[in-house]
């Protein structure tokens, strides 16, 4: 019947005869063709996450040593999860589940990273490497050459730009240094647990206020304030004046007087008539 032989086969005289698959690498096994090499979990499109994982066995992942996982995915060993530099296994701050660190969080900070080292809101190294970040790459800071030469001898590179990504296994550190410029950079470990800067290349300094050119130019917008007013000055008075000349020119033109009497002049005598005097 069609529910014989797990429905992928034909009884034949009381056995299972197992379907054939279209790809000859998959195979349909078993008693009653109830296995298979081909329905497995998978990883990235990956049968049991590849050949070098696992193989597929009766519907099962069956992992190699060093996987576990329904697809072998995950790595058995804790051995990824120790930092480069050795330690514990997250750096004690996370569970290392299938090869990777899931970071914890509680009330002293939210950790992250790769090993669980980085921490925003934690202490870290980023002070005990700014001074020679700062004479390596800047030629600032307290340290003399000789001490830098001396107390620097880390791995550093200078870099275009640091930007502070939580996608890589990198601490990031900035400071504003006596100039008031930033200056950024990430610190990280090689594979030998060594340490490796990376220090941006250019501060970032606020613009340059320029004090003598301020104080030139506001004399200079005092004086020609000043110029302006007067010359307005100057204006408003000469037009006033000629208005006052125009109109005194037009009053004189229209006086009545003879040119040769004065009208304001008042003769020293008076001449009075007596009306009761009746001659002589």
């Amino acid at each position: 019947t069609l529910n014989d032989c797990s429905g992928r086969g034909t009884c034949v005289c009381g056995q299972c005869d197992c379907d054939t698959r279209p790809n000859p690498e998959e195979k349909i096994s078993g008693p009653f063709c109830e296995c298979d090499n081909f329905s497995c979990d998978r990883h990235d499109g990956l049968l049991c996450s590849g050949p070098d994982h696992g193989e597929c066995l009766c519907g099962k992942c069956a992992c190699k040593p060093d996987w576990t996982g329904s697809a072998c995915d995950c790595r058995a060993s804790n051995d990824t999860c120790i930092p480069p530099e050795g330690g514990e296994i997250c750096s004690g701050r996370g569970d290392c589940v299938c090869g990777m660190c899931k970071c914890h969080q509680d009330d002293k900070g939210h950790y992250s990273g790769r090993y669980c080292n980085k921490c925003p809101t934690c202490p870290g190294r980023c002070k005990e490497f700014k001074e020679c970040v700062q004479c390596l790459v800047y030629k600032t800071g307290s340290l003399t050459p000789e001490e830098c030469a001396a107390n620097c001898t880390f791995e550093l590179t200078v870099v275009d730009v640091v930007e502070d990504r939580e996608d890589l296994d990198e601490n990031f550190c900035a400071y504003y240094d006596e100039d008031d410029c930033r200056f950024a950079y990430v610190y990280s470990y090689d594979d030998k647990g060594k340490i490796v800067i990376k220090a941006q290349k250019e501060r970032e300094c606020p613009p340059q206020v320029y004090v003598l050119g301020i104080v030139l130019g506001v004399i200079g917008a005092i004086v020609l304030i000043g110029l302006a007013l007067l010359l307005l000055w100057k204006l408003v008075t000469t037009i006033h004046d000629r208005r006052e000349f125009a109109k005194f020119e037009k009053e004189r033109s229209m006086a009545k007087w003879d040119t040769g009497e004065n009208p304001i002049y008042k003769q020293a005598t008076s001449t009075f008539k007596n009306p009761t005097y009746a001659g002589k």
